[in-house]
């Protein structure tokens, strides 16, 4: 009984589930996640395994990346450092003293219109020309300009504190800038490694899909199989349940229909060959058991002789066929 088991289980780890598993083993190395390494003009990136990811970038994007990272450093330091007020200060200095010459001309032309106009000697006392009390008289024209020229430098004071605060705002968008450059290039790298580990990920699920694939047949085989074994199991589960009770299937039947009953099932059979045949038809074959031992056998298949002999057929319960050989038809076979 052990070897028709386990020539329908397999034993050891063979049989379809073994073939399974040994054709799992080889497949399994390609689905799992493997040493890789991808080389772009961006740069190289891949897996060393045990966890070890690397990544670096190309050399001209490393030095991009280094001259615009100490640029922005340099911005940073500048807009760290830069006074407004001292800035504002410079830019006044430098447009007063540009201004100082066209001031210097108009005083020299106003001096030359009032002496030839006769109006150089004229003067006004400076608190009716809105100078207050003790001011002393002043020369009205020469007042005017003078009022106007410094009216010209307020102004420029003004233009040249809005002129430094401009420049310290565009020195800080410079600086971003150049970092966020940078951090973009710095990207790259991260963007190659993304780039390794999605074409590694996809090769792994191409395996493992491809695997699948490969082995579904087993499963189909196996499945199979295992109807046919819960078949063949309950048979001969029928067959030991029988004989604990102190008879067996072959000794029962052969009670109700001879001693030369036996079990002529062709589903029991294997390497069937034709061999002869009795003048009422039947055919006579050899064969071998499906069982470990493979002992050949002579005699007849149950479903040939159920067509035309069906009063010498037996059906066990669990629906597998025997012949009563002791059939007048048969005589003579065994």
């Amino acid at each position: 009984m052990g070897s028709v088991v386990s020539g329908l289980f397999g034993k050891g780890g063979s049989g379809t589930a073994g073939e399974a598993v040994a054709r799992a083993r080889e497949l399994a190395p390609g689905a799992r996640f493997n040493p890789y390494a991808v080389r772009t003009g961006t740069g190289t990136t891949g897996y060393r395994g045990d966890g070890q990811f690397y990544s670096e970038l190309s050399q001209p994007y490393q030095d991009l990346l280094g001259t615009t990272l100490g640029g922005a450093q340099g911005l940073f330091e500048q807009f760290g450092s830069f006074d407004p007020s001292q800035r504002a200060a410079d830019i006044y200095q430098q447009q007063a003293a540009l201004l100082q010459p066209s001031f210097e001309q108009q005083a020299t032309q106003l001096q030359s219109r009032l002496f030839g106009g006769g109006r150089l000697g004229l003067r006004l006392a400076g608190e009716s020309q809105g100078l207050g009390a003790g001011s002393g008289m002043v020369q009205p024209d020469a007042l005017g300009l003078g009022q106007a020229q410094q009216q010209t430098l307020a102004q420029l004071a003004a233009g040249s504190r809005q002129q430094a605060f401009g420049e310290q705002q565009q020195l800080g968008q410079m600086a971003a800038q150049a970092l966020q450059s940078g951090m973009g290039i710095s990207g790259l790298e991260q963007s190659l490694m993304g780039m390794g580990l999605n074409a590694e990920q996809a090769r792994a699920a191409a395996s493992l899909g491809a695997m699948q694939a490969e082995l579904a047949p087993y499963a189909t085989k196996a499945q199979m199989e295992q109807q046919q074994q819960q078949a063949g199991a309950g048979f001969f589960g029928g067959l030991l349940g029988s004989a604990a009770q102190g008879y067996g299937t072959y000794a029962g039947l052969a009670a109700a229909a001879g001693p030369a009953a036996a079990v002529s099932d062709i589903r029991f059979k294997d390497n069937i060959t034709h061999v002869d045949t009795l003048p009422n038809g039947i055919k006579l074959y050899t064969w071998e058991w499906k069982e470990e031992r493979n002992e050949p056998t002579f005699g007849v298949l149950a479903q040939e002789v159920q067509q035309v002999l069906p009063e010498a057929v037996i059906e066990h319960p669990d629906g597998y066929l025997m012949v009563n050989y002791a059939h007048p038809e048969l005589q003579g076979v065994h």
